[in-house]
């Protein structure tokens, strides 16, 4: 991408990519963005490569030129506006950003300072952005949790439950219920053992950290 008049500038300037096709051919390539200005040039490209681990479906490309005169924390508003962009449309995308940076610092953007002077609005969105960042990389699982389920109970109780519930269907269709009793006898070994694990485990935390901590 060449230098444009927007640029500002008389020579110089402007950013490429060259690409292997022995990695990603040009039938898989599409441009994203490509802006000049004086305080930033950008050109953005997603590609599909011929392999991609399973967790990606695109890798998005920006390279960046920031000259040494420019505004830097224009520079960095404008390329942080661009990279959002990219990441919500493209959330499954390995994102990529090289360039030349010059002076401008990418470990300090004051993004959200330069937002707001209210320090409620400030909070509202830092707390926002990390709730996205959260939402973007940590897998959520939901557990099922009834009032009256006591502490004890874990995954081998309920797994001996299905086990009795699964010997009991059978024995009403067979008309033999040795299975269920065996397996019943295994509910009943099943709670003993969750009972002394849990007993041990709050010895150990009453040991531990004082009597204190069982309450919380």
């Amino acid at each position: 991408m060449d230098g444009t008049a927007d640029s500002g500038k008389s020579r110089g300037g402007g950013v490429c990519v060259m690409v292997n096709n022995n990695w990603c051919n040009n039938a898989n390539v599409v441009t994203l963005a490509r802006s000049c200005s004086p305080n930033l040039e950008l050109l953005a490209l997603k590609f599909r490569p011929f392999y991609l681990p399973r967790e990606f479906t695109s890798v998005i490309v920006s390279t960046v030129y920031i000259p040494p005169q420019a505004n830097m924390d224009t520079a960095l508003w404008e390329l942080h506006e661009a990279l959002t962009q990219f990441q919500v449309q493209h959330r499954d995308a390995a994102l990529i950003v090289l360039g030349d940076f010059n002076s401008a610092n990418l470990k300090h953007w004051d993004l959200f300072r330069r937002s707001t002077d209210d320090v409620s609005e400030f909070t509202e969105a830092v707390v926002g952005f990390i709730g996205k960042l959260v939402d973007d990389t940590i897998p959520r699982a939901t557990i099922k949790k009834f009032p009256n389920q006591k502490p004890w109970v874990d995954k081998t109780i309920r797994k001996a439950l299905n086990s009795r519930t699964a010997a009991y269907n059978a024995g009403i269709i067979s008309g033999n219920m040795d299975e269920y009793k065996s397996a019943a006898y295994g509910v009943s070994r099943a709670v003993r053992e969750a009972k002394r694990r849990y007993g041990r485990k709050l010895e150990s935390q009453f040991q531990q950290s004082g009597s204190r901590s069982l309450w919380q």
